[in-house]
């Protein structure tokens, strides 16, 4: 799995088991241990892995946005009681509850509370690729190929920039539309800059490197969107990647 950034804040032990005795809860070891590892993230743009939280479902209870019957792993005052310990970009939330052995996959955009296997055997990782693979199909295959996991700190900063497509006197003018330049200038750039690490389909590419602990992320599906992010640690490396970005007909939106 390729670390996006190095600086990361591990989360303590004795915090999860201080969590679990408050709570009267187990939480999932290789889960524990990830997060001891690797403290708190994204994996894959997807999944982000957080710290437990016995509060965050509580809100829902009242909306009744799922539907509980016979088949229903919980029924809704249950939610309430539910800790979430990850989301997904979607706004899924992945939660356990002390009455259910597996893992509870509560989706954002359907009515049907699913599980999802808890594994002992499996690593927090391999889980979460089961997981993502059941919600995402096909269109997950490209990230498990290419895992990356971002931590979050305070060290991380992102910088909005937006393709303005040329007009004239460029080589560029004979392709159809600002999605392909798009794609074409994300390959320059990984030749000018070789990155450390790829990860492109159809819709978007992403161009990693150590040196900035971050990544580009060109959005090919909207054909102008463009994102740097990136540690302060080597302002040299991050500004000369900006000024790399700049010189291809990018504007910054506003720095963050």
């Amino acid at each position: 799995m390729y670390l996006v950034n190095e600086h990361i804040q591990h989360v303590d032990h004795e915090t999860l088991v201080q969590f679990q005795h408050t709570h009267h809860i187990q939480l999932p070891e290789a889960y524990r241990e990830f997060l001891e590892q690797y403290g708190v993230g994204t994996y894959c743009g997807v999944l982000n892995v957080q710290l437990p939280d016995q509060q965050q479902l509580t809100e829902f209870v009242e909306y009744e946005l799922w539907e509980y019957d016979k088949d229903s792993p919980i029924h809704n005052q249950q939610l309430a009681e539910c800790v979430v310990i990850a989301t997904t970009i979607d706004g899924d939330f992945l939660a356990l509850h002390s009455q259910v052995k597996d893992l509870l996959w509560i989706p954002r955009h359907s009515e049907r509370i699913e599980l999802r296997l808890l594994d002992h055997k499996a690593s927090w990782i391999e889980m979460m690729d089961q997981w993502l693979k059941i919600s995402y199909g096909d269109s997950f295959q490209i990230m498990q190929e290419n895992r990356y996991y971002e931590s979050w700190n305070q060290d991380q900063r992102y910088r909005s920039l937006t393709f303005h497509p040329p007009t004239e006197g460029n080589d560029l003018l004979s392709i159809s539309s600002s999605a392909e330049q798009l794609t074409q200038i994300a390959h320059q750039i990984d030749l000018q800059l070789p990155a450390d690490l790829k990860i492109e389909t159809p819709y978007s590419c992403l161009l990693f490197w150590r040196s900035i602990q971050g990544y580009v992320r060109f959005n090919y599906a909207y054909g102008y969107e463009v994102v740097l992010c990136y540690e302060d640690h080597d302002k040299e490396a991050s500004e000369q990647l900006l000024d790399v970005l700049l010189q291809h007909h990018m504007y910054e939106d506003s720095p963050e």
